[in-house]
């Protein structure tokens, strides 16, 4: 008699997962990317920006420039991330497929202009320190080359190298969730050292320090030259010598060095997960085999970015024939 099925398996199946460990994975990871992304929606809000902000983000994102690229990156980024959690239900691409390819159009859009909106805007995030800028920079970059990639393939009806390259993307569109954990341990690490210091000027400082007296007191020399450059330590906490300008050092200094350590660890995290489903990426590159075979392709199975058409290894299709248990030998 056969065994029914456990709730879990039927949840797992109805959703069209055919491996039980990805419904957790898809649950966990994209529950994160989904919450973060709903989260800050309210973001878009200049009330709920100058109140929520990091201290000392506000003096620069008030502006109308930086306000406007910040919130044409908000309202991009943020849709995007929820589209590209959807875009990893299998139910979806199985049963909705018009409806797969349409969000990944607009996915790749929105993507793009947050990232252009992410670059401009760059140079006053926590401070524009050169590691910043360069670390959005990065982020950037692997980002759209890895979803441009999976654009490529897929019109190239390379199946498992879009998987590749989507997974990718959004894995790195993570990184900017990880940077906020590191900084937050670093920020703690960093105060406990207290002998990291941060640059901020005069007009930052008065737009953070809402006491005129101290300001005056303790910055005198931002009274006769407006535009110097004052160091001031990164500390956090409620000690005598810890005030609102050095928890915005903090940000200053954590902020890019947080940023390049997500995108490391994310990156060899995406890699290790595909090198641990090598006979996924060989199912579903059977299934660009035999759709480019149908379009009559002179290479079928090697349309896209495949190791045998950039590299040295070669691949050839593993037909049913080929194998007794399918063949039923």
């Amino acid at each position: 008699m056969p065994t029914r099925p456990s709730r879990y398996e039927r949840v797992v199946t109805s959703l069209g997962f055919a491996k039980k460990y990805n419904f957790p994975l898809w649950v966990v990871f994209g529950g994160i990317m989904l919450g973060f992304a709903l989260a800050r929606f309210h973001y878009l809000s200049d009330a709920i920006l100058k109140r929520d902000l990091a201290p000392g983000e506000w003096y620069w994102f008030s502006k109308p420039r930086y306000n406007t690229g910040l919130k044409i990156h908000l309202a991009c980024i943020l849709p995007c991330g929820i589209i590209g959690v959807f875009q990893f239900l299998p139910v979806i691409r199985r049963k909705a497929l018009i409806v797969h390819r349409i969000d990944g159009y607009i996915f790749l859009l929105l993507l793009w202009i947050s990232t252009g909106a992410a670059l401009a805007i760059a140079r006053r995030s926590f401070g524009g320190t050169v590691e910043t800028q360069a670390s959005v920079f990065a982020l950037s970059f692997v980002s759209l080359t890895s979803s441009s990639l999976a654009y490529y393939n897929i019109k190239k009806l390379q199946i498992e190298q879009h998987r590749a390259w989507m997974l990718r993307t959004m894995v790195y569109m993570g990184a900017i969730i990880s940077a906020r954990i590191i900084m937050i341990i670093s920020g703690l690490s960093i105060s406990a050292v207290g002998s990291y210091w941060a640059f901020q000027n005069c007009d930052e400082l008065s737009a953070v320090i809402d006491n005129s007296t101290r300001f005056d007191k303790d910055y005198p020399t931002c009274k006769s030259s407006p535009n110097t450059l004052v160091p001031i330590r990164a500390a956090i906490g409620s000690g005598d010598n810890v005030h609102i300008e050095n928890v915005s050092s903090i940000f200053r200094v954590t902020f890019g060095m947080s940023v390049w350590v997500a995108i490391l660890v994310h990156f060899i995290g995406v890699e290790i997960y595909l090198r641990l489903t090598p006979a996924e990426s060989e199912r579903l590159r059977m299934v660009s085999y035999e759709r480019q075979l149908e379009r009559g392709w002179v290479h079928p199975g090697s349309g896209g970015l495949t190791s045998d058409r950039w590299g040295d290894a070669k691949w050839s299709p593993v037909l049913v024939e080929d194998v007794p248990e399918r063949a039923g030998k």
